[in-house]
């Protein structure tokens, strides 16, 4: 139930007898299981509202392309065909200055 073997449970358990006393164990039994069962309803709950809250509808394409691969930007024509140019060894230009 919490990662524990059935040695370690027994072991436990004579524990609980021999502290708490024969008499009283079946009330502290009985008492720390409803607290158990209380917390499972809790926590159930508490998953079920977030869960609610939360809800992610998934998408078809997480990062959506705007373009297929390879494709020119637009009005980046004139751009690649300056950038190529001077790759090619033609001759850089000064910008033309707007006034």
């Amino acid at each position: 139930m919490f990662g524990l073997s059935l040695p370690e449970i027994l072991f436990l358990a004579v524990l609980a007898l021999v502290v708490i006393g024969p008499k009283q164990l079946p009330e502290v039994a009985r008492t720390l299981g409803r607290f158990l069962n209380e917390l499972k309803r809790s926590t159930s709950t508490f998953q079920q509202e977030l869960k609610g809250h939360v809800r992610v509808e998934p998408t078809k394409d997480p990062v959506p392309s705007f373009q297929a691969e390879g494709a020119p930007l637009p009005g980046g024509e004139p751009l690649q065909q300056e950038l190529i140019s001077e790759i090619d060894g033609g001759s850089v230009q000064e910008p033309k200055k707007t006034t």
